[in-house]
Formats: C-alpha cells, sequence, structure tokens
C-alpha cells in the first residue's frame, strides 16, 4: 500500500506541468465537476505538482519516527485523537515546517499548468512575468520577479524562525 501510494504522488513529479494542466482542463471541462475558468482548478493543478514533494518529506518524518512514542502514550491511556496531537503531530512538525516551505516555494514558480489552467481577469505573478517578458517589457517583469523573490524569502526565512523558536536552537 505504501508503494502504492507513494508511486501515485510522484507520477505528477514525472509528467511535465504542461501536461499536468492539459489533464486538468479536459478533467474538469464538463460537468458534474466544472472547474474550466475557476480559481479552484489553479488550486488544484498547485497541490497536484508540489503533492510528490510534500508527500516525500512526510513520509521520510514518518519514518524516523520510532512507535515507542505512540505506544508508551497509549499504555498511558490516551485516546488515539490525543496521540495524533499531542504526540505525533509535534514529532512529525520540522517535517511538516520544511514540506511547507518546500511546496510553497516551488509553487510559487509555478508556470506551466498554471498558463493551461488559469481563468481569464487573474493571474499569478509567474504568469504575470511570462506574459511581460513575452510582450518585451523586461523591466516590469523584472520589477515582478524581485516582488516574487521577496515574498518567498520573507516566508522561508520565517518558516526558518518558527522552526529555530520551537526547537530551541
Amino acid at each position: 500500500m505504501k508503494r502504492l501510494l507513494g508511486l501515485l504522488f510522484f507520477i505528477p513529479s514525472a509528467v511535465p506541468s504542461v501536461s499536468i494542466g492539459l489533464g486538468l482542463l479536459v478533467a474538469f471541462s464538463h460537468p458534474p465537476l466544472l472547474l474550466n475558468g475557476t480559481i479552484a482548478i489553479v488550486m488544484i493543478a498547485h497541490f497536484v505538482l508540489i503533492s510528490a514533494f510534500t508527500f516525500g518529506n512526510v513520509s521520510a518524518g514518518l519514518a524516523r519516527l520510532s512507535p515507542d512514542f505512540e505506544q508508551v502514550a497509549s499504555s498511558l491511556g490516551a485516546r488515539p485523537a490525543y496521540r495524533l496531537w499531542h504526540v505525533t503531530l509535534p514529532l512529525l512538525a520540522p517535517y511538516l515546517v520544511a514540506a511547507f516551505g518546500l511546496s510553497f516555494a516551488l509553487s510559487m514558480g509555478e508556470l506551466g499548468a498554471t498558463v493551461m489552467v488559469y481563468p481569464p481577469g487573474w493571474v499569478t505573478l509567474p504568469v504575470s512575468i511570462f506574459s511581460l517578458t513575452d510582450r518585451g517589457d523586461i523591466f516590469a517583469g523584472a520589477a515582478l520577479t524581485m516582488i516574487l523573490v521577496a515574498a518567498t524569502l520573507v516566508l522561508l526565512l520565517g518558516l526558518e524562525r518558527i522552526t529555530k523558536r520551537a526547537t530551541g536552537a
């Protein structure tokens, strides 16, 4: 089951993102899930493209966790939900933060699938940058690129600071 789940999550990272975008357009252009022309299809495309990296980080964290922690909590009478919230998730927190940071950084730069699926009147920064530079407005594209880099950097530095504060380093 673990190998099958890993395969399902990693397949989209082996396929060009334009193909993912086209597949989502085909899949969601007919009822009952008519998402073509909505922001939801952009979000789904980004989720599909970053899910492999998120799955990889979290599964690596789970593989490193000793089952002893949950067994001790269980022997002390902790219910499954309590063990999840108070034992497993705090131990997984560094892996979850790393997964979020990597996923956010990758999503901020995603262009291929987004160009295929973005709705009219709503664009992401990478699509705007591509459009500006494609029309020859290199300086405006460079300015938006700096905003994209700064926003990504601020979030990643904030995540690093939160992680250091939580671990006491």
